[in-house]
């Protein structure tokens, strides 16, 4: 009997639940299952690249593969996996930088420009700070704005090759143009890990 009376209460509470999701079930599927506004979303990053990356001559042409998928998440993350492809693939030639003004320079500059074996010069920090503020405080591949500890001073000729510490020889890049040009393998990228971001607020 005590079963019985159970069995009537829960099946009782099941049906009062049940009854508000089939009154409200086209709102609730709606929400579940809603396709989004991708229009928004691709200009969201449009903007962005343009904006955080200048550099970078962006297609925004969409792929037949974007244009006829239908769910809204899938569509975001093959717009953004297409950028992403776009920006590491992106050819950029290293070339001889500017030098910095010699009334800049201090006396031990020339004679630290000479490769150390496995050593930075002792007035690395200085040389990294002058180079970044000639390249602007960007990223001189894609344009990106970065802060000086967070920029890579790069070699346009390698130290192995002969290569010196001298300011013609130093560019500033950003995390991901350095994994690129120096041929780093990393998973993630930092520009990808943005976009995808703007895929799970949209």
């Amino acid at each position: 009997m005590r079963l019985e009376a159970d069995f009537i209460i829960t099946g009782t509470l099941i049906i009062l639940l049940l009854v508000p999701l089939y009154i409200y079930r086209k709102k609730v599927f709606k929400f579940l299952y809603r396709k989004g506004d991708f229009k928004s979303f691709f200009n969201d990053v449009k903007n962005y690249l343009n904006s955080e990356y200048p550099n970078i001559p962006f297609d925004y042409t969409l792929n037949s593969r974007i244009k006829e998928e239908k769910d809204i998440k899938i569509k975001q993350t093959l717009l953004v996996e297409y950028l992403v492809s776009q920006f590491t693939e992106y050819e950029y030639t290293i070339q001889t930088q500017n030098s910095i003004n010699k009334e800049l320079l201090w006396s031990t500059y020339d004679q630290n420009c000479k490769p150390l074996k496995d050593k930075l010069p002792s007035d690395w920090p200085k040389r990294k700070e002058f180079t970044f503020k000639r390249d602007k405080e960007q990223c001189k591949r894609c344009g990106h704005k970065v802060k000086l500890y967070d920029a890579y001073i790069s070699f346009i000729k390698p130290i192995s090759e002969g290569g010196g510490y001298n300011f013609e020889n130093l560019i500033t890049l950003c995390v991901d143009c350095n994994k690129i040009i120096n041929k780093t393998s990393s998973k993630n990228s930092l520009i990808e890990e943005h976009l995808m971001k703007k895929v799970t607020k949209h």
